[in-house]
């Protein structure tokens, strides 16, 4: 009786790597290292500077290294961080807010809706993408002079909130608008068959639906103010007005109080907000896609 040759067997239904598979393999995982180590040593040198106490004006990364809060210090007693950090909290808070509201009522009409002047106000919206920001620079300059002439009392940051949220509609107006696209219009026609009107169609099937889409934009506005340096130093005069990024630039710029450690630990703290945004909102992000869909 001949031998039953015995059939290995695995636990997945994938065949066992060849060589040529495995030295593949070996290089993704080699490349994966080396990315991650180019994405990491940047910001474990930031975080070396910001807690060496042995520092000057100048940030040293082969000198005496001792473990200090000196550069926290520095920047909370002899700088407006507090004051920049509160500035670009409410400044991305509010934009983000105002950007959330306005676009999801336009991606919703643009999407679901046909009236006069679709077509040329959604090609408007593409030519707003293509101008670039820089380019409305004196604009923003002279129409806050106008303003502030005309309503008494209207801040230069009030303006600045209202332009990071005019400056995103556009573009996130057409985003939200192709993904409402990919949702079936016959949720919307079961849903009127039961009675729902157009703000009950809006609210409990379509706004469940793109959830993440808002999330993302919500995060896209927040961050926004935290990264931008040109436009709150043309706009805002005074320092202790400055958003963080133009703020702690004048700890890399100016001679006079040049503290490069410092500028290291507020560009640590920085990063703190959006990370507790991002964490917040990343259920959002990951989530939501069809719970909107079931009819109940």
């Amino acid at each position: 009786m001949a031998k039953n040759k015995k059939q290995k067997l695995y636990l997945s239904d994938k065949r066992p790597l060849t060589l040529s598979g495995k030295i593949g393999l070996l290089f993704i995982y080699a490349f994966l290292i080396l990315w991650s180590f180019i994405v990491i040593w940047p910001i474990l040198q930031i975080v070396i500077a910001a807690l060496n106490g042995a520092q000057g004006s100048y940030i040293s990364l082969n000198g005496d290294y001792v473990l200090s809060s000196k550069n926290f210090d520095y920047l909370f007693k002899e700088t407006y961080f507090l004051k920049w950090l509160k500035n670009t909290v409410l400044i991305g808070v509010a934009s983000a807010v105002l950007q959330v509201l306005v676009v999801s009522f336009t991606g919703y009409a643009y999407s679901r809706f046909k009236f006069k002047g679709k077509k040329a106000s959604l090609m408007a919206i593409l030519l707003i993408q293509v101008i670039p920001a820089f380019a409305g620079m004196t604009a923003y300059f002279t129409i806050v002079q106008i303003v502030s002439g005309v309503i008494p009392g209207f801040s230069r940051q009030a303006m600045l909130t209202l332009i990071y949220a005019a400056g995103g509609i556009a573009t996130n107006t057409m985003i939200l608008k192709g993904y409402i696209d990919s949702v079936s219009s016959e949720l919307d026609d079961a849903a009127r068959i039961d009675g729902c009107s157009n703000m009950q169609i809006y609210r409990m099937i379509i706004m469940p639906i793109v959830r993440p889409m808002l999330a993302i934009i919500a995060l896209w506005s927040f961050i926004a103010p935290f990264t931008d340096y040109m436009l709150p130093k043309i706009l805002l005069t005074n320092t202790s007005d400055y958003t963080l990024a133009t703020g702690l630039r004048t700890l890399i710029i100016d001679p006079r109080t040049m503290n490069q450690p410092a500028w290291a630990a507020g560009g640590l703290l920085t990063a703190i907000p959006i990370v507790i945004l991002f964490i917040a909102l990343q259920k959002q992000l990951v989530s939501g896609l069809s719970s909107g869909s079931v009819k109940g």
